[in-house]
C-alpha cells in the first residue's frame, strides 16, 4: 500500500469519526474528555495527521458512540467496500435487503447476477407449500 492511499484512508476514517462525533451532538473537547485524550489529538485523529492505535480507536469509537465496529462500518462504506446506509438504523435492526441487492447487483457481472437469479428461481421451485386461492397454506 502506498504512502498515499495509507493516508487518504486516515483522512477518511477521521471523517467518519468527525461525522460521528457531530451526529452524537459532541463538542471537540466533549468527545476528548470522553475519549481520555487532548481536544488537539482527537481533532489531527480528525483531520488524518494523526494515525491513531487500535486502543485510541476504541476509546473514541465509544466516546463518539457505535463503538468501533460501527465505526469500521462507516469506514468500508466511504472506501466502498460495503453498501451505503441510507439512514442510520438502531442497532438490531437489519439494513433493508433492497439496498444490499441493488449494491451486489452493481458489483457483479453478467454471468454471476444469472448463476444468482438462477439459484433464486431453484429456491422457489423447491418450496413444498402451497397456497389456496383464499391464500391459507395447505401441505
Amino acid at each position: 500500500m502506498s504512502a498515499e492511499s495509507e493516508q487518504s484512508i486516515g483522512i477518511v476514517l477521521g471523517e467518519a469519526l468527525r461525522a460521528r462525533r457531530e451526529e452524537s451532538g459532541l463538542s471537540l473537547r466533549a468527545a476528548a474528555e470522553r475519549a481520555g485524550m487532548s481536544p488537539a489529538h482527537l481533532s489531527e485523529v480528525e483531520r488524518g495527521l494523526k494515525e491513531p492505535s487500535l486502543g485510541v480507536l476504541q476509546r473514541i469509537a465509544d466516546a463518539v458512540g457505535g463503538g468501533a465496529g460501527e465505526v469500521f462500518l462507516d469506514l468500508a462504506i466511504a472506501l466502498g467496500a460495503a453498501p451505503p446506509r441510507p439512514v442510520r438504523r438502531p442497532l438490531g435492526f437489519a439494513p433493508d435487503p433492497r439496498d444490499e441487492i441493488e449494491w451486489a447487483v452493481d458489483r457483479l457481472h453478467q454471468e454471476d447476477l444469472r448463476s444468482v437469479a438462477a439459484f433464486g428461481a431453484f429456491l422457489a421451485s423447491q418450496n413444498t407449500t402451497r397456497t389456496t386461492t383464499e391464500g391459507a397454506p395447505t401441505a
